[in-house]
């Protein structure tokens, strides 16, 4: 799963709800790419140099998790996801996916708005000003007299966001993955 943070933090978070509440038939290893400029290049080296060597199995899956608001305006996409694919494959790597966080990933952490609030230490408001998520985060952190910046500090909060409450209501969005683990609910033995 390779991705940049803050959301290379939330999934550090997500992957660690699996762990704790699920049997994970898959190990996972996440990696951050930081950005997008020669994505098609970077993943592909890095599969092939640094995860590939390490793995004793053939069975890899590979996620690419990344916010959509940056192919949304563009006229030539930043990406082409065919030559990612076609590279991932060439290295006998048959399962490729796209986690996609529809717009930006600060509007999943918003789903726990009220978590937020309470971090902030201010009044959950009815609505939160601005067209983005990040721009909303940045609104609500303005009230609470902090500074929300992408990629500093965001580790302050993302471990005590609600993951399950977020998860639930960006399954869609997440489906994929959480089919590709094999998760299965943990027993608890009742004593």
């Amino acid at each position: 799963m390779l991705r940049e943070t803050p959301d290379i933090e939330f999934y550090e978070a997500l992957i660690k709800f699996y762990r704790d509440n699920y049997r994970v038939s898959s190990s996972v290893i996440l990696h951050n790419l930081r950005g997008i400029g020669g994505y098609e290049s970077k993943l592909y080296s890095k599969l092939k140099n640094q995860i590939i060597p390490k793995i004793k199995t053939n069975d890899i899956k590979v996620f690419c998790c990344y916010d959509t608001d940056v192919f949304d305006l563009a006229k030539k996409p930043p990406i082409n996801w065919k030559t990612v694919q076609s590279h991932v494959r060439s290295l006998n790597i048959n399962t490729f996916n796209q986690v996609k966080s529809v717009k930006m990933i600060e509007d999943w952490f918003l789903k726990d708005k009220a978590w937020l609030c309470r971090y902030l230490k201010i009044n959950e408001p009815k609505k939160i000003d601005g067209k983005t998520g990040y721009i909303k985060i940045k609104n609500l952190f303005k009230k609470g007299n902090k500074i929300y910046q992408k990629g500093s500090s965001s580790h302050k909060f993302i471990q005590e966001l609600d993951i399950d409450l977020i998860r639930r209501q960006i399954q869609g969005e997440i489906q994929e993955l959480e089919n590709a683990l094999g998760l299965k609910p943990l027993v608890v033995s009742k004593k």
